[in-house]
């Protein structure tokens, strides 16, 4: 009450000694397309800051962060476009400092909390803990007094069963001091409590074994450790830095599908395909060559068809790099007896077969300097064939070159025919543009287009026919 007289006391005692009362007025910074004030700022005569306003487009206040001495200083708030608090905190001469509270954006349960996290010095500290709409836990972090992660981190499902655990894979304090790094973990699981990666790490990286298992789903069965029971997918080694990929693959009923052989200093060397009963279906052999440059591999890589772990629909060589070079003497795809007429018919550092595709491609990569030298292949021409059952001919045939960008752009013929042999069209290309003469042919040979090209966005001169 005595404070309520004080305040209508003092205008009148200001008169009488002949000071003023400063009023901070706002000051419209920004606004929204249409017009609405979007943020605003309450202004001091001298230019102190009281306070930070946004608004959202249809004028409701979005947050407001009061200020002292021209920065952030105590209780935040921000609100929904409803009017309904999402979030509360609290600055501390322009850092976060104590407990931040969010909340879900809920018309019938306001003010129902998301998570609590909390901050000193403007970095997280101590135990963090959100929520589920339905209640149950979402996640729990833990930092120590200076923001560093510390702890088992959690997540859970919305049924409540665990999701995540995380433990020592964001620790960078080690690494940074040049201490030892403290080996972690992390497990995910699904919503029935079954396991479905367990990755080892080391400080914020992965490092070392890990499994991936085939996702279950059912009733939750947690008792006596089953959560930790579920059939193998993966296993194998892995270092999210350097990645040299030593791992094993399982089908569903425990059989191998895949098997890659890794090693730290010489890299991959060799991968194998298995059937059904676990015989070696195709193998691809890496021979690591030691240079005076970085050290280079040569072999046969295979790649598998879609939806098929037995059938392949890829084979490239390697020759002194990870690039396609050199030349493929044979072809072991799984459809080459339907290609018999022109497999091996030309050199070709990659042969493949598109999903949903009839014709086989051919691709030949070489260097543009000696073998001895360094550089990275280059493609340099593309072919594509029917199979044996569409007559086994030439689909198409263009060449490459490359350019000064370190591309590969048509250059040259380009031709495509149709099945029975007739040509469809020739084309020519310069530096990855349609330049000169462009002809094109119906299924009986007759021309029907003949113009005159000189590159993108130039005239065309089109030849009338006949004449």
């Amino acid at each position: 009450m005595k404070f309520r007289y004080l305040l209508v006391f003092l205008p009148f005692l200001c008169s009488f000694l002949g000071c003023t009362v400063e009023h901070a007025e706002e000051q419209i910074i920004a606004r929204h397309v249409n017009g609405v004030k979007k943020t605003s700022i309450w202004v001091y005569p001298d230019g102190t800051i009281l306070k930070r306003n946004e608004w959202y487009n249809d004028g409701i206040k979005e947050l407001e962060i009061p200020y002292d001495d021209s920065v952030p200083h105590g209780e935040f708030k921000r609100w929904t476009g409803f009017g309904d608090v999402a979030m509360i905190g609290h600055y501390k001469k322009g850092l976060r400092d104590g407990k931040w509270t969010s909340y879900f954006v809920d018309r019938l349960n306001s003010r129902k909390k998301e998570a609590e996290r909390y901050y000193k010095d403007d970095h997280p500290v101590g135990d963090w803990i959100g929520w589920h709409y339905n209640g149950e836990k979402a996640f729990e972090e833990h930092y120590d007094d200076n923001g560093n992660p510390t702890g088992v981190w959690k997540k859970w499902h919305d049924n409540g069963v665990l999701a995540e655990e995380k433990y020592n894979c964001h620790d960078l304090t080690r690494s940074i001091s040049g201490e030892s790094p403290i080996l972690g973990y992390i497990k995910r699981y699904g919503r029935n409590c079954k396991i479905i990666e367990h990755f080892k790490c080391s400080d914020d990286h992965l490092d070392g074994e890990y499994k991936k298992y085939y996702e279950s789903y059912g009733p939750v069965d947690s008792i006596a450790g089953n959560c930790e029971q579920a059939q193998l997918k993966e296993e194998g080694l892995i270092d999210s830095e350097i990645d040299f990929g030593a791992h094993t693959t399982y089908r569903a009923d425990g059989s191998l599908i895949k098997k890659i052989k890794s090693n730290y200093f010489k890299g991959r060397e060799k991968i194998q395909w298995f059937d059904e009963n676990n015989n070696v279906v195709r193998e691809s052999n890496f021979i690591t060559e030691e240079t005076d440059g970085p050290t280079e591999s040569s072999g046969i890589s295979y790649g598998t068809c879609a939806n098929s772990s037995t059938l392949f629909c890829a084979e490239t060589s390697f020759v002194r790099s990870s690039w396609p070079s050199g030349t493929l003497d044979t072809c072991t795809l799984s459809y080459k007896d339907a290609f018999k007429q022109n497999i091996g018919k030309y050199p070709a550092s990659l042969r493949y077969i598109k999903a949903g595709h009839v014709l086989l491609y051919e691709e030949f990569w070489a260097y543009d300097d000696p073998p001895t030298s360094y550089g990275d292949p280059a493609l340099r021409v593309s072919r594509s064939f029917y199979p044996d059952s569409m007559g086994g001919k030439m689909a198409s045939e263009g060449f490459w070159q490359r350019t000064l960008d370190g591309k590969s752009k048509p250059h040259g013929i380009w031709r495509n025919w149709y099945p029975s042999g007739i040509l469809r069209d020739s084309l020519t290309y310069v530096n990855g543009e349609r330049v000169g003469e462009q002809f094109s042919y119906d299924s009986t040979g007759k021309l029907t287009i003949h113009k005159t090209e000189n590159g993108k966005n130039r005239p065309v001169i089109m030849h009338i026919l006949g004449q």
